[in-house]
C-alpha cells in the first residue's frame, strides 16, 4: 500500500535504516517540496530538529535549498557549493527520485560537511600570509643593524652597563669598549650606532686584518695616481665612508704606531686628507673602538700614544667574560638552538639537563662566540641523530671532560639517598665514560687507563648501556 507521497512503508524504512547511520545530511522531499525524510546528521549539521521538519515546506527552512530546484527542473546537480546557514558550509548534490514504475516522486539531497575543511585551508592560507610577511620582517631585520634589545642577559651587572651604554649612545662622545674576544664587542658597538639614530653607515675596520702597507690608504683613500697600483679613478676611505655616522675601530691595540699621529689629528680637527691630495674633507664621524688589550699599559711602555687613547676614551665600556656570567650561559644557549633551528628548518627543541649542566661548568675562553659554535655544531649532530634533544654526546669531547670532575661530585652529592651499592654504580658509570671520552673510545686504552682487563670493560659497557655517539 503506497502512502500520499508515493512512498510504500517498507521503502521508508529501508531509508531510514540506510541514510540515518551515514555520515553525510541526507534530506528527502516529495513533488510538493515536503520533507519526507531527515536524517541524524541533518539534524546536528542545520541545527534543525526531524519533528519540526517532516511534513513540512523545505522552502520555510531552507529557502536556498537546492532540492526545489530539483523538483522544478527534475535535473540533478553535483557538488555544489552551499551554506544553508551561519557558519555552516556543506558541498551538495541533489538528485531525483522516481519509483519502481518511473514516475517521479521527489528528490534526495546530500550535503557533506566541509566548513572544517574550509576553516582549515583558510587558516593554512592564513598562516602562508604570516609566513610570507615574517620572511620580509626577518630579511629585513637581517639587513638592520644590531640594537640593544637584541642583546640577552639575566646578569645584573650586564643589565646596568648596558642600560648606561644605552643612554650615552645618542651623545656625540666616543666610546671604547673593552673585552676579552667573544664578548660581543662589535655587537655593543652596532647597537650604540643603531641607537644614536644617525644617518649614515656602521663602517668597521679590524686593524690587525690590514696589512701594514694598506692601512693608510684603507683608513683615509687615495686620489688617482696617488702610488703604484693605485685606482684611476680613486677610492675613498673607511672615514669617508662613515660620515654622518660610526666607524668602529676594532682591535686598536694593533693600530701601527706611526700611524696614531693621522688618526689623532682627524679626531682633534674633524677632517680627512687623501692620499695624493691635499684638499682636506670635512668629516662628522663617531668612533667607536675595541680592545682586548690593556691600552693603558700599552701606553707606559710606549707602544701606544696617550693623547689617542684618551681621545678614543671619552667613555669607556666593560664588557664582562661569559664565565662571569653563569645565568647567561643557559639562556644564550636557548637563543642559539632557537636561532639555527630556525635558520636551517632544523627541529630540535630541547637542552637537556646534563648538557646545562655542562654548560654552566665549562671556562668558556672563547666567550659567547665560542658558545654559539658550541650549540650550533650540537644541534647539527642531534638532527643528524634524528633526535629533538641536545645530549651530551653532541658536545665536543674536551668539555666533556673537563667538566667530568664536577659532575661527579654533584652526583655523588644527589644520589647520597639511593643507598651505597647504587651511588657506587653510578660513579663508575661515570668514571667509565670519562675514560672512553678521553681515549676517544679506543677500548685497548680505556681498559689500561682504568686498570681492568678488556673483556671487564666489554661487561660493564654492556652493564651501564654506554655506547658510542654518533659523532664520534
Amino acid at each position: 500500500m503506497k502512502t500520499k507521497t508515493g512512498f510504500d512503508q517498507y521503502d521508508q524504512e529501508i531509508f531510514e535504516f540506510i541514510l540515518d547511520n551515514i555520515p553525510d545530511a541526507i534530506t528527502v522531499v516529495d513533488v510538493h517540496c515536503k520533507t519526507v525524510f531527515f536524517n541524524k546528521t541533518s539534524q546536528q549539521l542545520f541545527g534543525v530538529k526531524k519533528e519540526e521538519i517532516l511534513g513540512k515546506d523545505l522552502r520555510d527552512f531552507f529557502p536556498e535549498s537546492l532540492l526545489p530546484k530539483v523538483i522544478q527542473t527534475e535535473k540533478a546537480y553535483h557538488n555544489i557549493y552551499n551554506s544553508p546557514r551561519k557558519d555552516c558550509l556543506t558541498v551538495i548534490s541533489a538528485v531525483p527520485i522516481y519509483n519502481k514504475e518511473g514516475d517521479f516522486i521527489g528528490g534526495l539531497a546530500r550535503d557533506r560537511d566541509i566548513t572544517e575543511f574550509v576553516k582549515l585551508s583558510d587558516l593554512l592560507r592564513k598562516t602562508q600570509t604570516n609566513l610570507d610577511s615574517l620572511k620580509k620582517q626577518h630579511a629585513k631585520i637581517v639587513s638592520l643593524n644590531y640594537s640593544f634589545s637584541s642583546i640577552i642577559t639575566n646578569n645584573p651587572d650586564f643589565i646596568q652597563t648596558i642600560n648606561l651604554t644605552k643612554r650615552i649612545a645618542s651623545t656625540n662622545m666616543n666610546v671604547l669598549i673593552r673585552g676579552e674576544s667573544g664578548t660581543g664587542k662589535e655587537l655593543f658597538a652596532q647597537a650604540i650606532h643603531t641607537e644614536s639614530g644617525q644617518s649614515g653607515k656602521f663602517v668597521a675596520v679590524n686593524c690587525s686584518a690590514i696589512p701594514r702597507e694598506l692601512f693608510e690608504s684603507e683608513l683615509f683613500g687615495y686620489e688617482s695616481g696617488a702610488f703604484t697600483g693605485a685606482s684611476r679613478e680613486g677610492k675613498s676611505g673607511k672615514f669617508e665612508e662613515a660620515d654622518g655616522g660610526t666607524i668602529f675601530l676594532d682591535e686598536i691595540g694593533d693600530m701601527p704606531l706611526d700611524l696614531q699621529p693621522k688618526i689623532l689629528r682627524i679626531i682633534e680637527e674633524g677632517y680627512v686628507t687623501r692620499i695624493g691630495s691635499n684638499k682636506p674633507i670635512k668629516l662628522n664621524t663617531r668612533i667607536i673602538s675595541a680592545t682586548n688589550k690593556d691600552i693603558k699599559e700599552m701606553v707606559k711602555k710606549g707602544e701606544y700614544r696617550k693623547d689617542l687613547y684618551y681621545r678614543l676614551n671619552t667613555f669607556q665600556v666593560d664588557l664582562s667574560p661569559l664565565r662571569e656570567r653563569k645565568e647567561d650561559i643557559v639562556l644564550l644557549a636557548n637563543r642559539f638552538m632557537q636561532q639555527f633551528c630556525m635558520e636551517n628548518g632544523f627541529n630540535v627543541f630541547l637542552i637537556s639537563e646534563k648538557v646545562n649542566k655542562i654548560l654552566r661548568n665549562y671556562d668558556w675562553e672563547g666567550n659567547v662566540r665560542e658558545l654559539k659554535n658550541v650549540v650550533q655544531r650540537a644541534v647539527f649532530l642531534a638532527k643528524e641523530c634524528e633526535q629533538d634533544e641536545i645530549l651530551p654526546e653532541h658536545l665536543p669531547s674536551h668539555m666533556i671532560s673537563e667538566t667530568s670532575h664536577l659532575e661527579h661530585d654533584l652526583d655523588i652529592s644527589l644520589n647520597r639517598s639511593k643507598g651505597l651499592e647504587q651511588t657506587l654504580e653510578e660513579v663508575e658509570r661515570l668514571i667509565i665514560n670519562d675514560s672512553l671520552v678521553k681515549t676517544g673510545w679506543k677500548i685497548s686504552e680505556s681498559a689500561k687507563l682504568l686498570g681492568i682487563p678488556r673483556t671487564s670493560l666489554y661487561y660493564k659497557l654492556e652493564k651501564y648501556h654506554l655506547t658510542k655517539p654518533c659523532n664520534e
